[in-house]
């Protein structure tokens, strides 16, 4: 990405990304995310074969064992909507706010709502909205009157770098 700056409030574009990063998902975190599904998975492909005549469960009916492996199998399609919808997908900086892409909906973190942005470490958050998908990369966004933010951008010193650099550029052309 190219370095961005800033020369007068006539070049001010708002809808300018800055930067743009993916969240890091460290590898115990994606297995924590597909070991429901694969249970769920295995128990379904289990009952399907109990009621096929196989006695894997013999106190279960053949009816009852049919329908706990269709609602096991669609249970994997909504946990995975589910993800889809909430564990953030791209991180960006525009000219005057954050912006994290979660599916299809956005968390817009506007400049002048925000006290600090810094690298943390730590596992215990408090009155924070955690979208932690790696604890070697966490950014926490301090806001004002609101709830804090943590984050796990792919380049955490870069995405500091930028961010600090945007807020400083956007604190002195609103002045």
């Amino acid at each position: 990405m190219t370095n961005v700056k800033l020369s007068s409030p006539a070049k001010f574009d708002r809808n300018l990304v800055l930067y743009e990063d993916s969240p890091k998902y460290d590898r115990w975190i994606k297995l924590a995310l597909v070991f429901p599904e694969a249970l769920l998975f295995v128990f379904g492909i289990l009952f399907y074969v109990d009621a096929t005549d196989r006695e894997v469960f013999p106190e279960e009916s053949e009816k009852d064992s049919m329908i706990a492996s269709i609602v096991l199998f669609t249970e994997v399609p909504f946990i995975l909507f589910i993800y889809w919808l909430v564990l953030p997908r791209k991180i960006y900086i525009l000219q005057d706010k954050i912006k994290i892409r979660m599916g299809q909906f956005f968390l817009n973190v506007p400049f002048d709502t925000i006290k600090s942005v810094r690298a943390v470490k730590g596992v215990i958050t408090w009155f924070t909205i955690n979208a932690v998908t790696s604890y070697s990369r966490q950014v926490e966004i301090v806001r004002r009157k609101w709830l804090k933010i943590r984050i796990s951008p792919t380049n955490r010193d870069q995405f500091l770098e930028y961010v600090n650099r945007a807020m400083f550029e956007w604190q002195r052309l609103e002045k």
